[in-house]
């Protein structure tokens, strides 16, 4: 994941982020600190505007998000900060994954 969320290629650096997202939807082996440390490079990558990329970042923050009640609270407060950014990109990132990471359902999902 890391490597390819560096790179400079709009489809290369998506790619890293798809990957996260993937491997959250889908490694139910992996525990929360696997996906804990890639927020970081999630709330950087918020921040570059072309468009594949921010939609990457974007999913990868939601399906982080959504694999436990820890997580979400971590990914709320990462999307909480990209909102309240300056940058138009993380504010959009923000704004779609709070939507998301906050709703009833997800709640409701998250504490049954």
């Amino acid at each position: 994941v890391a490597p390819w969320s560096r790179r400079s290629d709009e489809f290369g650096k998506r790619a890293g982020f798809v990957l996260l997202a993937c491997l959250a939807a889908h490694d139910k082996q992996a525990e929360d600190k696997a996906f804990a440390k890639y927020l970081p490079l999630v709330e950087r990558g918020a921040q570059d505007e072309r468009n594949f990329v921010k939609k990457g970042v974007s999913w990868a923050l939601r399906m982080v998000g959504r694999r436990s009640h820890g997580l979400n609270a971590e990914a709320v407060a990462v999307a909480r900060r990209l909102a309240a950014s300056e940058s138009k990109s993380a504010q959009w990132v923000g704004r779609v994954a709070l939507k998301e990471l906050t709703s009833p359902a997800m709640v409701k999902r998250l504490k049954g």
